[in-house]
C-alpha cells in the first residue's frame, strides 16, 4: 500500500509537469518529503548552467534542451544535493522542461523546470543548492519544504548554500540567536544609535533602564510585524531610523553644550519610541530570513532567538564601549575626555543626516 501511494504521487507529479513548467515561478521550488522519499520541483535560471546556451541569447530552447539534456542533468545533480548523516543522497532527475512565458509556449526560456526524486530516510537532512544565475535578480533561490503537517521556507544565496531541513526547536532557537546578533553587529545604523544612547553618561541603573526600553520597543514592533502581520514600507522605515539617530544625538549634544540634564523619564521615553522604529527595520530583515509559516511553533522559537541574539549583541557592545571609555579616561584624563566627547554627538548628527538624505533620495 505504501509503494502504491508513492507511485500514485509520482505519477501525478509527472502528469502535472507540463503545467508546472508554466506555473512554477522563477527561482522557486518545493521539496515534499513523504516517508522515505523526497520529491523535488524546481525552477532554476538557465544562466546557472554551463555550455547549454548554443546561440548565446541567455535562454534555453526545446532544441538546446534536447541536445544538452545529459549535461544539464549532471549539472543539476551537482548543484542540488540532499545530505544525510552519511553524505549526499543521489538525485534522480526524472524530467526537464523549459519554462517559457504563457503567451509564447514554444519560445526559448530563461528558466528550466526540474522534477526529481531523492531516496531519503527519516533522519536529519540538509539541502545544498548552488545553481545561481549570473544576473543580480538570480542570486537567490526559494524552496518550500513540507513533511506531513510540517512546513519550512528556505532562501539560498551564494553566501548561504546549505540549510538544515525541519530542525528541532533548540536548533531553530540557536540559529536565530546567531542571526540576530550578526544582524545588529553588521547594521551600522543600529550600532550608531546604540552608541549614541550609551554615550549619554548614564549611571549603571539608568543604563540598564535605557537598554530595557530599547529592548522592549523593538521587540514589540518586531513581534507585531512578524506575528501580527504589520508591514511598513522600507522607504519610510529606513529614513526614520536615520532620523532617530539625528534626534537622539541632537538632544545629547544640546544637553552637553548647555549643561542642561534631560529628565530621565523623558530620555527613556524617547529611547523607547525610537526603538519602536528600529523594530520595524529588524522585522523587515527577519521577514527576509524567516523560514517558518505564520503561527507555527518554529516561528515563535525563531522570533525568541532573534531577540535574544539582538540583546546579547547589545550587551556586548555596551560592555566593550564601557571598557573603551574607562581606558580613554585613564589615557588622556577626564577633562580631555569630556571635551572630546562633545564632538561625538556632532559626528552622529552628521552621519545620521547623510543617511537620511541618501535614503530619502533612494526612496523618491
Amino acid at each position: 500500500m505504501h509503494a502504491l501511494r508513492l507511485a500514485a504521487l509520482w505519477c501525478a507529479l509527472l502528469w502535472m509537469a507540463p503545467v508546472q513548467a508554466h506555473l512554477m515561478a522563477a527561482q522557486k521550488g518545493t521539496l515534499n518529503i513523504v516517508n522515505d522519499a523526497a520529491f523535488l520541483v524546481l525552477s532554476v535560471p538557465v544562466s546557472a548552467l554551463k555550455g547549454v546556451d548554443d546561440d548565446g541569447d541567455g535562454a534555453l530552447s526545446k532544441a538546446e534542451l534536447a541536445t544538452h539534456a545529459d549535461a544539464i542533468r549532471a549539472q543539476v545533480k551537482a548543484g542540488v544535493e540532499l545530505l544525510g548523516p552519511n553524505g549526499s543522497l543521489p538525485l534522480q532527475v526524472m524530467m526537464l522542461d523549459v519554462a517559457p512565458v504563457e503567451n509564447a509556449p514554444t519560445a526559448a526560456a530563461s528558466h528550466l523546470v526540474v522534477l526529481g526524486r531523492f531516496q531519503a530516510g527519516p533522519t536529519a537532512l540538509s539541502l545544498r543548492f548552488s545553481l545561481f544565475g549570473t544576473k543580480a535578480h538570480e542570486q537567490a533561490q526559494d524552496v518550500t519544504i513540507t513533511r506531513q503537517d510540517e512546513s519550512q521556507w528556505l532562501r539560498f544565496t551564494p553566501g548561504q548554500t546549505e540549510k538544515v531541513l525541519l530542525p528541532s526547536a533548540a536548533a531553530v532557537f540557536g540559529e536565530y540567536v546567531h542571526t540576530g546578533a550578526t544582524h545588529v553587529l553588521s547594521g551600522a545604523d543600529h550600532m550608531l544609535f546604540l552608541l549614541v544612547v550609551l554615550s549619554a553618561g548614564w549611571r549603571w541603573r539608568s543604563l540598564l533602564g535605557a537598554l530595557t526600553c530599547f529592548t522592549a520597543g523593538h521587540a514589540l514592533t518586531l513581534a507585531a510585524c512578524v506575528l501580527g502581520g504589520w508591514s511598513v514600507s522600507d522607504r519610510i522605515v529606513e529614513p526614520a531610523i536615520a532620523a532617530t539617530i539625528i534626534g537622539m544625538a541632537s538632544l545629547d549634544g544640546w544637553s552637553r553644550w548647555y549643561d542642561r540634564p534631560v529628565q530621565l523619564r523623558l530620555r527613556l521615553g524617547l529611547v523607547f519610541a525610537c526603538a519602536l522604529i528600529h523594530g520595524l527595520g529588524l522585522a523587515g530583515a527577519l521577514r527576509d530570513l524567516t523560514q517558518w509559516a505564520p503561527g507555527s511553533t518554529q516561528l515563535a522559537w525563531a522570533l525568541a532567538g532573534f531577540n535574544v541574539g539582538i540583546e546579547l549583541a547589545q550587551l556586548g557592545v555596551a560592555a566593550l564601549a564601557g571598557l573603551i571609555v574607562l581606558g580613554l579616561k585613564r589615557l588622556v584624563g577626564v577633562t580631555a575626555h569630556q571635551r572630546a566627547s562633545r564632538l561625538g554627538p556632532l559626528l552622529a548628527i552628521f552621519t545620521g543626516s547623510f543617511w537620511f538624505v541618501e535614503r530619502v533620495m533612494a526612496a523618491a
